[in-house]
């Protein structure tokens, strides 16, 4: 095989990630490697990998020089970007999609048959074993005529990208379906030998990049259900019934898959897998794009191939119909009494932690209302962790608390501020500090800090704030009493601030009180504990929180104030855990008994100290060793697994706590405090998981 000259066009995450390891191995067939980005570290960070490659930051000066690019930028550039190739007489390799619409990729094509190129994508999941061997099955007629098919995957996004182009309502309206869905349509068109009849779609966009989504389509009397979601870790499952038989399997379970046949019997098919992790998946893509340069094979890929899932994604997107959320139906939020400078139009909200629970129900809120009076401005410190409040047509601004420049330029025009971010405790705390010094030097009106009722410790009875700070020796504990103690200060330098207490807030899009318990109990893996459940579960609904913190704003009564928050019902931790389990119509919990508690929880203490060791000073090489060894990586899974399903030695000293927080002080100052019921709570947090497609319809 000649060696190649190619130029890598991005050099981003997914250039670091998926293409570094396949340019080591086949370094020797490349003559040339150009890579080429307008932000030269990015560039930089690729070379210091490889160890080698000539930096540019044009690809147009390249194209005379190469014989192949491969184009990794955000979806909206890929057409452009390949044109320009194509008509230089380029081949090119492409990551999916290969175009954000129909007309665009048939130009790119057409544009590689005239000029007799190459044109590659990466739709790397064709080459996936458990994927080829259901192909396999349908076009041998070994699983009859096709019936169903159901394909559910979902993951928490937290891809580390620098435009947050996935996620950013800026860029672009379409998310999940666009990125993941690429993949995902065409295997299933693949699969089916065409493009499927559209019959529904329904997602979670208010305008910007969806995040969760769900399709019905039909091919020839097979119904196909289609459900991915970028909030949560999902079964990550297909399943293809055909008349003899159904095939069924884990989506990265590559080595396996099962033919559950109409007989009752079940053969579990054993799978070689070329590739020992993802990005291994990568390296035969562009070992057949060099081939394919060389004159030697055919696409694995083409463009041509993937038409089909491009025109039903592009299908999709119009006839898109919004989820109807019951949760975000006619928000009202209460009316702000406080004095009058600042108010309306003029008034400019940061929400600090945006991307988190209570800061993305804030932003989320303030855009729903029907009076609009909250204008808010996202804060977020990275896109990774931007997927939910994409989904909103907002105002987003990066701001690092670290980093003082970033809070001076997202404080332009702020005229208040709701500070929910937290970090790493020298963020938390140093990050506070930066915070309140300069909206002190830019004259906000009204800063409300959100802490929490964990500053109180292991305090029991009934707790207002006059009961001191408690540390308990918690790292997060510790870094909300020293951030408050940082607003304490700002307060006496004259900054008016509030600081809220809320005690433990669920509803919907809480991974800490509703996900996790759910996913728990769904596993059959969660219980009723004897003793230790039957402490005081002080509960507050989210949306009761958020407006509780808006209405605060301008009220001068609450300036220099602490205010504990809680919901109008106490009821123990086994009464929360009986009706969330009962809402999502399982059967009964399991009691737990203390001593097989005890057991069970100070027996992972060790397993929980080396987990927290080898991820601050060995993740890299343990998740290396773990990719390249499938008992390390079996090993590890159920050791993080056992970990999750058993509560912390903190966490079963809160279940049986007998604490009530009260708020007696802050309904007494403010116009509006929490009054949601616990049942009214419970039915949207499990509509909600209904929705993320935990909860079955």
């Amino acid at each position: 095989m000649n060696s190649v000259r190619i130029a890598l066009i991005g050099c981003g995450a997914a250039a670091l990630r998926y293409y570094v390891p396949a340019f080591q191995k086949y370094r020797k067939h490349l003559k040339e490697l150009y890579l080429v980005d307008i932000d030269t570290d990015n560039a930089e960070q690729v070379r210091s990998s490889l160890g080698w490659g000539d930096i540019r930051n044009e690809y147009r000066d390249v194209l005379p020089d190469v014989d192949g690019a491969i184009i990794l930028l955000p979806n909206h550039l890929h057409h452009g970007v390949a044109m320009k190739c194509l008509n230089a007489g380029v081949n090119v390799l492409c990551e999916k999609p290969l175009a954000v619409d129909p007309e665009q990729a048939r130009e790119m094509v057409e544009t590689a048959e005239k000029n007799n190129v190459a044109l590659c994508v990466n739709n790397t999941r064709r080459t996936f074993p458990n994927f080829l061997a259901v192909k396999e099955m349908i076009q041998s007629g070994e699983l009859g005529r096709l019936q169903e098919i159901e394909y559910i995957e979902g993951s928490t996004f937290g891809w580390p990208s620098s435009t947050g182009f996935y996620v950013n309502p800026k860029v672009s309206s379409k998310g999940i379906l666009l990125d993941l869905g690429s993949h995902v349509i065409d295997t299933l068109c693949w699969w089916i030998g065409g493009k499927p009849d559209f019959e529904e779609i329904r997602d979670d966009s208010y305008g910007g990049p969806e995040s969760v989504v769900k399709i019905r389509a039909a091919c020839d009397g097979c119904g196909i259900r289609i459900t991915l979601n970028r909030l949560c870790e999902l079964q990550n499952t297909f399943r293809v019934v055909g008349e003899r038989g159904a095939m069924e399997g884990g989506i990265f379970n590559w080595k396996q898959v099962s033919f559950k046949k109409n007989t009752g019997n079940v053969e579990v098919k054993k799978l070689r897998s070329p590739a020992k992790n993802y990005p291994g998946f990568v390296i035969p893509i562009v070992d057949n794009f060099i081939a394919v340069i060389n004159g030697l094979q055919s696409p694995l890929v083409s463009g041509k191939d993937v038409l089909p899932s491009i025109d039903f994604i592009h299908e999709c997107y119009e006839r898109r119909k919004h989820f109807d959320f019951p949760w975000d139906k006619d928000v009202e939020l209460p009316p702000s009494p406080g004095k009058k400078r600042g108010r309306g139009k003029d008034r400019r909200i940061l929400v600090t932690g945006a991307t988190g629970f209570i800061g993305g129900r804030l932003v989320e809120l303030a855009h729903l209302a029907r009076d609009k009076e909250y204008r808010v401005v996202a804060g977020i410190r990275q896109w990774s962790s931007a997927a939910r409040l994409g989904r909103l047509p907002v105002e987003i601004v990066n701001i690092d608390l670290m980093d003082r420049s970033q809070i001076e330029k997202a404080l332009d025009n702020i005229t208040h501020i709701i500070h929910c971010a937290k970090g790493t405790p020298e963020a938390t705390v140093d990050g506070t500090r930066n915070l309140l010094e300069i909206a002190r030097n830019k004259g906000i009106e009204h800063l409300i800090h959100l802490s929490t009722a964990d500053v109180y410790g292991t305090a029991t009875g009934m707790i207002d704030e006059s009961c001191a700070f408690q540390y308990t020796g918690n790292a997060y504990n510790r870094m909300k009493i020293d951030a408050e103690k940082v607003c304490r200060e700002y307060m006496d330098k004259g900054l008016p601030i509030t600081v809220f207490r809320p005690s433990i807030v669920y509803g919907p899009y809480s991974n800490n009180w509703c996900l996790r318990f759910a996913s728990l109990m769904l596993a059959r893996e969660w219980g009723i504990y004897e003793t230790y459940g039957e402490g005081k579960c002080n509960l507050v609904y989210i949306d009761d929180l958020v407006k509780t913190l808006l209405g605060a704003l301008d009220n001068e009564e609450a300036f220099g104030k602490t205010l504990n928050l809680n919901g109008p019902e106490i009821i123990t931790w086994n009464d929360y855990f009986r009706r969330l389990n009962a809402g999502m119509g399982l059967p009964p919990l399991k009691t737990i008994q203390s001593k097989d508690a005890d057991l069970a929880t100070y027996a992972m203490a060790p397993v929980r100290v080396l987990g927290g060791f080898v991820k601050k000073h060995f993740l890299k090489p343990v998740k290396m060793l773990a990719e390249n060894s499938d008992v390390v990586d079996a090993l590890l899974r159920k050791l993080e697994h056992q970990v999750k399903g058993r509560p912390t030695t903190d966490e079963l000293k809160l279940y049986s706590r007998n604490a009530t927080y009260s708020d007696a002080l802050a309904r007494s100052l403010l116009p509006y405090c929490p009054d949601t019921k616990i049942e009214q709570g419970m039915k949207a947090s499990v509509d909600w998981l209904r929705y993320m497609g935990m909860v079955t319809e």
